[in-house]
């Protein structure tokens, strides 16, 4: 728990204290497959994708088109609206331009856990020796949460982040976010979570 707390903490005082966000960092290596994770609620009340859904699915569309990977996983469930994540990324991807056969959707998952292990379970099955290349697509902040988790289900992460935004309020309230979510699971052994979840996600469609 102190560890989670630590970890949060210093994620929010480092954006209050940060400068401005500068340019990408070095180029990532070729994955099998770049995963972008679902935010919610994925659209607005017009029914039009949301912001920061929209920057991470048009991150991903950017490292797919640079060769980055030859499969795009779009990884979200339902929301309380009834919008599935993973289906609202898919048609704004398509929009994009990459082609419907480049595309996998994991349209179950409800947390990060839970996008980890359904999403390794949809490459990997029942393979326990499978170990995915995965170029990982979400913000900056969320990013070391869902690495953590993403290696418990089994997969070797690169970090892919989205642009963060300029507004202030925004990045304060991303951080305190992955702050109280740190600390909602810091009483618990994340990989234990995982290796529970895997086989729930035993619907999805294989390769």
């Amino acid at each position: 728990m102190r560890a989670a707390l630590l970890r949060g903490l210093w994620s929010l005082l480092t954006v209050a204290c940060a400068p401005a966000p500068g340019p990408d960092g070095d180029p990532l290596p070729v994955a099998d497959a770049i995963v972008v994770l679902g935010n919610r609620p994925p659209v607005d009340a017009r029914g039009h994708i949301r912001p920061e859904l929209r920057r991470r699915v048009e991150t991903g569309v950017r490292l797919f088109r640079e060769g980055r990977a030859p499969l795009l996983i779009l990884s979200g469930g339902p929301a309380p609206s009834g919008h599935v994540e993973a289906e609202v990324m898919r048609r704004f991807a398509i929009a994009l331009g990459v082609p419907p056969q480049r595309i996998r959707v994991e349209p179950w998952s409800r947390s990060t856990a839970e996008n980890a292990a359904f999403t390794v379970e949809l490459l990997c099955g029942d393979d326990p020796l499978c170990a995915p290349s995965l170029i990982l697509v979400s913000s900056p902040f969320h990013l070391p949460r869902a690495e953590r988790l993403f290696a418990c289900a089994g997969a070797r992460v690169h970090r892919g982040a989205t642009p963060i935004p300029r507004d202030r309020k925004y990045q304060r309230r991303a951080a305190l976010y992955e702050t109280l979510a740190e600390i909602h699971a810091g009483s618990r052994d994340p990989c234990r979570r995982i290796r529970a979840l895997r086989g729930r996600g035993s619907g999805l469609p294989r390769k």
